[in-house]
C-alpha cells in the first residue's frame, strides 16, 4: 500500500469518528447552552453515639521576674504533670507538646510606648510647618534634648516574664478522665483550652450519617420535583460539604483562680454529614 493510500484511510477514519461524536455533543448542549432542567438539593443527617475516649488540651504558665526562673518553673511543672499522666496509664504516644511560648511582661500601658512617642513627635512637624510663610524658630541651647532611641528603649523595660507550654493528651479510658483532670490541676495546670469527645468507630458512624444524608437529598428532590409535575431523572453531581469548627473551642482560663469541682458528663456525640446533590429533571408531560 502506498503512503498516499494510508493517509486517505486515516482521513476517512477521522471523518467517521467526528461525525459519530457530534450528535452526542448536541444532545447535551445546543449552541453551547445547557438546556437541561436541574434541581440542587442540600441535606444533612446526624448520628448520635456515646464517646469512649476524650482529648484534652491544657497549658501551664509561670510568671517570674527573671526569664530563666519562669522557664525553669514551667519546665518543672510540666515534668510533674507528664509523670503523673504516665503513672495513670497514659502512654507517651498520647502526650504531645503543642507550643512553647516565652514573652516579656510590661507595666500597664508601657508596651509600645516608644512607637507612640515617635509618631507624636513626627505629627508635630506637619506639612503646615513646612509651607508656612512665618520664619521657623530655631531651637536654642536652653531647650531640653530629645531622648534618643536607646534612651527610650532602656526606659521601656519589662517587669517580668511569662513562660508557658501547651499540651494535648488523649485519655482512652473515659472512666479515668475526671481523676486525670483533677490531678493535672493539682500539679500546676492553670489553663484549659477545651476537650474533644471521640468514638473509636467514628469513621463508620460518619459513613452511616453520609448515606442517610444522600438518601434524604434524594427524598427531598423527589418531593420537590413532584410538586413541579416533574420527576428526578438522574444525578449529575454529588458533593460533601464540611462545617468547620474548633473542637477545642470551649476554653476555661484558670490562671490565678481555683477550679470548681463537679462531675464532667460526656453525654452523646453528634456526628453529622452534609451533602449537596444536583439532579437532572425530566418533564413527565413531554419526556417519557
Amino acid at each position: 500500500m502506498s503512503i498516499l493510500s494510508i493517509w486517505k484511510s486515516r482521513l476517512i477514519i477521522a471523518a467517521i469518528t467526528a461525525t459519530t461524536a457530534l450528535p452526542a455533543t448536541r444532545c447535551l448542549a445546543e449552541d453551547g447552552i445547557d438546556t437541561r432542567s436541574k434541581l440542587t438539593v442540600n441535606a444533612t443527617a446526624d448520628t448520635k453515639v456515646a464517646p469512649d475516649s476524650v482529648t484534652l488540651r491544657f497549658a501551664i504558665e509561670s510568671r517570674e521576674e527573671e526569664v530563666t526562673d519562669a522557664a525553669r518553673k514551667t519546665s518543672e511543672q510540666v515534668t510533674r504533670v507528664v509523670q503523673f499522666l504516665k503513672d495513670r496509664g497514659i502512654e507517651a504516644r498520647d502526650i504531645r507538646t503543642e507550643s512553647i511560648v516565652l514573652s516579656p511582661i510590661y507595666p500597664s500601658g508601657q508596651k509600645g510606648q516608644y512607637a507612640k512617642q515617635g509618631y507624636s513627635n513626627q505629627a508635630s512637624q506637619g506639612f503646615g510647618d513646612l509651607f508656612s510663610d512665618e520664619p521657623q524658630i530655631q531651637a536654642t541651647q536652653t531647650e531640653a534634648p530629645q531622648p534618643t532611641v536607646r534612651d527610650q528603649l532602656q526606659q521601656n523595660q519589662p517587669i517580668g516574664y511569662s513562660a508557658s507550654r501547651q499540651l494535648t493528651i488523649m485519655v482512652r479510658d473515659i472512666k479515668q478522665f475526671e481523676a486525670i483532670y483533677t490531678g493535672i490541676l493539682e500539679r500546676g495546670v492553670n489553663s484549659i483550652a477545651g476537650i474533644q469527645w471521640m468514638n473509636s468507630d467514628q469513621i463508620q458512624h460518619r459513613r452511616a450519617a453520609r448515606m442517610k444524608a444522600v438518601a434524604a437529598a434524594y427524598e427531598k428532590a423527589s418531593d420537590m420535583a413532584g410538586a413541579l409535575d416533574a420527576k428526578v431523572k438522574r444525578v449529575l453531581s454529588v458533593q460533601e460539604s464540611h462545617r468547620g469548627s474548633d473542637p477545642f473551642g470551649n476554653s476555661m482560663q484558670l490562671f490565678g483562680s481555683e477550679s470548681e469541682g463537679g462531675s464532667i458528663e460526656a453525654g452523646m456525640m453528634t456526628i453529622s454529614a452534609s451533602v449537596q446533590v444536583v439532579f437532572e429533571l425530566s418533564d413527565t408531560e413531554f419526556d417519557n
